[in-house]
């Protein structure tokens, strides 16, 4: 399917359904009226997601033959970050702001990583084996949690040995001391903290403020996430629970 077909269904709501059902669509899955109040807003923003669209279809809905390990990543990667957007305008068309923030900080990091790698593609292997240790991870929660026999044994153990097999590359200090010589499998599987890996995958790199720490305060336990909703009235103090165009506008402009 198309990913215009997400511009055009969009579209198409009020020619092929009875009114009364519209309502109750809207009211259901998403704040009512707030799909209609953008339009207000943005009256030029079907002509520029229909050109979003067919750029994005141009660059991945098409068979292409591709050779190397960088290539393929960029690829999929990529995919993943033209669905990351597709879902960031369906939160923000619908009045979802904070939520669509929510998701701007996933794109920007999926963004930023796929520049880096794309940058600096020596570091795409570290990229990949870096799985191992995160399903190790993973594993030992669940048989922590839910107890051995949540996985079985023959899952264990190929996760273990997957695990052993990359976490040297992954060692760092657990101390800050100089002296000190113990070590411990790393957070992550770049030497970079993201911030600094934003900075050296060229101009994205300018928009870690509005793309990354903006969002970042809803995407996280904050307590800025909880005091951007509240309000005063009538010498109250209550929970905004109403559309949130200005975030949901400002995630849009961000995602494209």
């Amino acid at each position: 399917m198309r990913l215009t077909g997400v511009i055009l269904s969009l579209r198409t709501v009020d020619a092929t359904m009875p009114q009364e059902n519209q309502h109750a669509l809207s009211s259901l899955y998403g704040f009512a009226d707030a799909a209609k109040a953008f339009e207000e807003r943005h009256p030029h923003w079907t002509q520029v997601m229909s050109r979003i669209a067919e750029v994005i279809d141009l660059a991945f809905t098409r068979t292409q033959v591709m050779k190397t390990p960088l290539e393929k990543f960029v690829y999929f990667y990529g995919n993943l970050v033209a669905e990351d957007f597709w879902e960031l305008f369906l939160m923000a068309v619908n009045g979802y702001g904070f939520g669509a923030m929510k998701l701007l900080r996933s794109m920007y990091e999926h963004t930023v990583t796929l520049k880096y790698l794309h940058l600096n593609p020596g570091e795409l292997q570290a990229f990949f084996d870096f799985d191992g240790v995160q399903q190790y991870r993973l594993t030992r929660q669940i048989v922590q949690t839910f107890g051995e026999s949540a996985l079985s044994p023959d899952t264990v153990a190929g996760t273990e040995r997957d695990y052993a097999g990359v976490k040297d590359k992954f060692m760092v200090k657990s101390c800050k001391s100089k002296a000190c010589s113990e070590q411990r499998v790393g957070p992550t599987w770049s030497k970079l903290d993201f911030v600094s890996m934003a900075q050296k995958a060229g101009v994205i790199g300018s928009l870690i403020v509005p793309g990354y720490y903006v969002p970042l305060r809803h995407a996280h336990s904050t307590f800025r996430s909880m005091t951007e909703r509240l309000e005063m009235g009538d010498g109250q103090m209550g929970f905004r629970r109403e559309s949130q165009p200005r975030e949901a506008d400002q995630a849009l402009m961000m995602g494209p």
